[in-house]
């Protein structure tokens, strides 16, 4: 990602990376559309002929997107007008896109059935040689405390289509808002976008903004009033709020981020590092105070009917 200026205007210049979850082509038209629904999107730049996406003589696409001004915010640093904000833009995203195509899939049916637990094991078991061989104790350590979660984890099994599935951002992180007077001036990275279990984004987004999940902990209060103040603009059925903390467990069981980490190339290949750390974190979280979580999420399913 670049930064320019032409003309007394600033613009970004990202070229998209290449992978299966990235969706580059559709970026654009999606964000046009939310922009057009009152969703402060990313906006476009079209070139001499007239598209949004181009090559570079290497063949590489990339795209300018208008320069949005204000401030992004560490993992786990947000600010309380963020937390207040940002599950009702998320349900507010969720509705918008109720009447878009229908994006590509992300978590569904076929997640469930190729990644589980145990298989997921050997891929942390290749994450902790690398690990070791490279001298990182502390990732070792922490690998093997996954490995030891993994060994015992629950046998759970999810009606897959009693879950709320629709389109949404993909990746609704702290890292995404651009804020500036104590709102939310932009919402960026839309190359992820596709349909999800609506609750799965609800929670991830929560735990990588709530400050006290960069210690390993879910508050249980607030997270019931991130959860309620998504559910005043947004619709979940009693299905997925009663599973949300499972789903998210089961996310972070099955997900090798340390081998995301170590397979990496990019330059800033430590978020993934952060990333995997934080997940450690929270699987912990998860292990020990699952049932505790399952009760206060069914009282609030109980509660909406």
């Amino acid at each position: 990602t670049y930064f320019v200026t032409a003309n007394n205007q600033k613009y970004v210049v990202k070229y998209p990376s290449d992978n299966e979850m990235n969706h580059p082509e559709l970026e654009p038209r999606l964000c046009d559309y939310l922009c057009k629904h009152g969703i402060p999107a990313s906006r476009f730049i079209e070139n001499l002929q007239g598209k949004v996406l181009s090559f570079d003589e290497n063949g590489r696409r990339f795209h300018v997107q208008k320069f949005i001004d204000g401030v992004t915010y560490p993992y786990n640093k947000a600010p309380d007008f963020l937390l207040e904000k940002a599950p009702g833009l998320l349900a507010e995203i969720h509705e918008a896109l109720k009447d878009f195509e229908e994006l590509p899939e992300g978590i569904g049916a076929d997640f469930f059935q190729n990644r589980k637990p145990e298989k997921t094991i050997k891929s942390f078991e290749r994450s902790l040689q690398i690990a070791i061989k490279n001298g990182d104790d502390e990732d070792a350590d922490d690998i093997c405390d996954i490995i030891n979660v993994l060994k015992h984890f629950p046998k759970y099994e999810f009606a897959v289509s009693k879950f709320t599935y629709g389109n949404t951002h993909g990746d609704y992180i702290i890292s995404q808002f651009i804020c500036a007077d104590n709102e939310i001036k932009g919402i960026i990275d839309w190359t992820t976008a596709c349909r999800h279990p609506l609750v799965w984004e609800v929670v991830r987004s929560y735990i990588f903004m709530a400050p006290e999940c960069r210690k390993g902990m879910l508050n249980l209060e607030k997270f019931e009033c991130y959860l309620k103040a998504y559910l005043k603009k947004g619709r979940l059925n009693k299905y997925d709020i009663e599973n949300a903390g499972r789903l998210f467990f089961y996310f972070l069981a099955v997900c090798d981020f340390y081998g995301q980490y170590y397979q990496s190339l990019a330059k800033n290949r430590v978020l993934y590092l952060e990333q995997a750390k934080l997940s450690k974190n929270m699987l912990n979280w998860f292990d020990r105070h699952i049932d505790e979580l399952n009760a206060k999420l069914k009282k609030i399913a109980d509660e909406i009917g």
